[in-house]
C-alpha cells in the first residue's frame, strides 16, 4: 500500500499591504492588541496598556479615564509633563529680576513662588483642581510627585499612540 502526500494548500493569507512593515509596540500593549491599528488602540480601553490589571483600571477610571485616549489627554498628566520637562533647563540663580513668568494657575497657592525642581520633587497634590483624593489614587498606582505623573509610562505610552 502505497501513501500520498497531502496536496492541500494551506490557506492563503490574506495580504494587508503593510507584511514589509517592522513597527510594533508591543511592550506598551497586551499580547491580544498587537497587530491593532494605532488608531484603533487610542480608543480602547486603558487595560489594552500592557500592566494594567483590574486594580489599576478601577483606580485610573476613578480619576476619570477611560480609554487611552483620555490618558493620553489628561489635563494633570500633560500639566505634569510640561512641568518636569522645563524643570530639565532651570538653572540654578538664572531668573531674571524682572521676570513675570510663571505657573500660577497649574498650582496650588503654597507652590506659585517655587522652581521647577521643587514643583517636580512635590506630591501632586500641590497641582491645582487635583483632588486628594485623586492625589491618594495616583499614590497607590506609584506616582507619587509630579514628576513622577509627568514620566509615567502609562500616560507617556498612552500619548505616544495617540499622537502616531
Amino acid at each position: 500500500m502505497t501513501q500520498t502526500a497531502n496536496t492541500e494548500h494551506p490557506a492563503k493569507k490574506v495580504k494587508t499591504g503593510w507584511e514589509g512593515y517592522t513597527l510594533n509596540c508591543s511592550d506598551a500593549v497586551a499580547k491580544e492588541a498587537h497587530g491593532k491599528h494605532l488608531a484603533e488602540l487610542a480608543d480602547n480601553p486603558i487595560e489594552v496598556l500592557d500592566g494594567i490589571g483590574p486594580v489599576s483600571k478601577q483606580a485610573i477610571e476613578h480619576l476619570g479615564v477611560h480609554t487611552v485616549r483620555d490618558l493620553a489627554k489628561y489635563k494633570y498628566f500633560l500639566t505634569a509633563r510640561s512641568l518636569a520637562t522645563l524643570a530639565a533647563t532651570e538653572t540654578a540663580k538664572g531668573r531674571p529680576k524682572d521676570s513675570v513668568m510663571n505657573v500660577d494657575k497649574a498650582l496650588v497657592k503654597s507652590f506659585e513662588f517655587k522652581s521647577f525642581k521643587e514643583i517636580a520633587k512635590a506630591p501632586t497634590s500641590v497641582l491645582a483642581g487635583l483632588s486628594e483624593d485623586a492625589a491618594q489614587l495616583l499614590k497607590h498606582l506609584g506616582v507619587k510627585t509630579v514628576g513622577d505623573l509627568g514620566r509615567w509610562k502609562y500616560c507617556l505610552w498612552a500619548e505616544a499612540i495617540v499622537e502616531a
